[in-house]
């Protein structure tokens, strides 16, 4: 059952001043980073990348990395970080599954963070 759809357009703004969650993402990008063999041959897709959180500390080990979101707001974000920091393989893609959107391309790797409880059907 899918977590009740929050207002994540809203929350962007203030989405990294949370530091429990900034932690979170940390962890999760190192748990990632020894678990996975990572390297600068991959193409890789954060599903449910949010802010980018996670997005930014995977994109020195990869080719290129695809964040995928369903909140503009957020993407709005990460988009202001992919800017400052020129970063130009970094894209985002706005999508929403329960929408029917489809997932581009081929990727070598998908990871996701704290997403799939807000996905109507994961399968």
């Amino acid at each position: 059952m899918p977590q009740e759809k929050r207002d994540f357009d809203k929350e962007a703004a203030s989405w990294d001043e949370n530091p429990a969650r900034t932690r979170l993402a940390e962890d999760v990008a190192e748990a990632l980073k020894k678990a996975l063999p990572l390297s600068p041959a991959m193409d890789a897709m954060d599903f449910g990348c949010g802010t980018g959180l996670v997005t930014l500390r995977l994109q020195p080990l990869v080719r290129a990395i695809t964040g995928i979101d369903s909140a503009r707001g957020m993407l709005e974000i990460l988009n202001r970080k992919i800017d400052h920091y020129k970063l130009d393989h970094v894209v985002t893609l706005l999508a929403d599954l329960d929408k029917g959107d489809l997932l581009p391309g081929n990727f070598d790797l998908i990871v996701s963070s704290m997403t799939l409880h807000h996905v109507k059907d994961p399968a």
